[in-house]
């Protein structure tokens, strides 16, 4: 799929060495309804170590359940995965933070005009001048720091080249927290704002208009070099980008491959079952009939060469293709169903098959 892109984008496609913040234990555990246990919270980060996500993305321990998953986190000890505290920005909030040793702290604080006006009732310079201390603050401990600009897209450019200038951050992070952008919006503004710093760049892009993966790939391509997405796309009202459709890409499009996909399925149905947010049949990647096949015309082509229907091999996320009988299948599926599944083949006789086809057509409508 890679080349059919290039063609296009010659070296816009280039790989980069893309960065993944999962931040389910966090913005997930915000979705409406959703509340992780401590033992939860810990198999969903072991999962990230074990497939290779940079950053788990957790609350700074404001409750006694965020304090006993830093605990049980600890305990289990992480290989590959570092971890980040979300804060506000707080120095009460920072200390709180810092007694758990986490390898990042992130300070969160809205900059557009209306977070400024209505909800912190401060001025940017105020704004700017504590963001400058609490960073340093951090780094007087030996933390690494990510600087959370939400509502971003919504701050005029020359706002956030004053903050970018002045705040010392490790990583900036671009927050479309009211999705407002388009991807090609999405891919320009990180041109902008990659040519601001040398620090890194990461997007948290929320899904309300369904483009949180578009303008997050898009974002890569502009020169972001890290992507906070959830499993399963959990969030805020519609959610947000979803590491699994994430990764995929970043693999198939990309030629990203450092993360082991073939758990990807596994860890969505966890935090479904964990959430008790259903995965849709038929959502991208983990979606149960994906790789079910009704059609006879799609039926025919799998079974002479997977590569005429086929978008990417589901073995790649642990899945295989399914032959399913239904209203608009043909005679190639029903022979493979019937062979691979019974033992039996369909009788040499056309009109015989037709009928056994018409009848187990009315059986599937039925």
């Amino acid at each position: 799929m890679r080349a059919y892109n290039e063609l296009y984008l010659g070296s816009e496609l280039k790989h980069r060495d893309v960065k993944i913040v999962d931040s389910t234990l966090r913005e997930g555990g915000q979705a409406a309804g959703v509340a992780f246990k401590p033992e939860e919270k810990l198999r969903i980060a072991l999962y990230d170590d074990e497939i290779g996500i940079d950053l788990i993305e957790m609350f700074a321990p404001y409750s006694e359940n965020d304090t006993r998953t830093l605990r049980l986190i600890g305990d289990a000890g992480l290989a590959r995965s570092e971890l980040l505290l979300w804060n506000r920005l707080r120095k009460g909030d920072i200390d709180l933070s810092l007694r758990h040793d986490p390898d990042w702290i992130a300070v969160c604080v809205g900059f557009s005009d209306v977070h400024l006006s209505k909800k912190l009732r401060r001025s940017r310079g105020e704004v700017i001048d504590d963001c400058v201390r609490c960073v340093d603050y951090v780094h007087d401990h030996g933390v690494k720091v990510s600087l959370h600009m939400e509502d971003s897209t919504r701050t005029r450019p020359e706002y956030l080249e004053e903050a970018i200038g002045r705040i010392d951050a490790d990583k900036f992070r671009d927050c479309d927290t009211v999705s407002v952008l388009v991807p090609q919006a999405a891919y320009h503004r990180l041109r902008h704002l990659t040519g601001l710093t040398s620090r890194s760049l990461e997007v948290h892009y929320h899904n309300d208009l369904g483009m949180a993966v578009a303008n997050s790939i898009s974002a890569v391509m502009g020169g972001a070099s890290w992507i906070s997405a959830t499993w399963n796309g959990l969030g805020e009202r519609a959610g947000n980008a979803p590491i699994e459709e994430v990764l995929l890409i970043l693999e198939e499009l990309y030629g990203v491959g450092r993360f082991d996909l073939s758990r990807m399925t596994e860890v969505c149905e966890f935090v479904s079952r964990a959430s008790r947010v259903p995965i849709p049949r038929y959502k991208p990647v983990t979606g149960r009939d994906i790789f079910s096949v009704q059609s006879g015309i799609h039926q025919n082509g799998l079974l002479k060469g997977r590569e005429i229907y086929q978008p990417y091999a589901p073995e790649i996320v642990g899945r295989r293709w399914r032959i399913v009988i239904g209203a608009t299948s043909g005679r190639s599926g029903l022979e493979h169903v019937l062979r691979s599944e019974f033992g039996h083949r369909l009788p040499g006789d056309k009109e015989k098959q037709l009928e056994i086809l018409r009848w187990a057509r009315k059986r599937a409508v039925e």
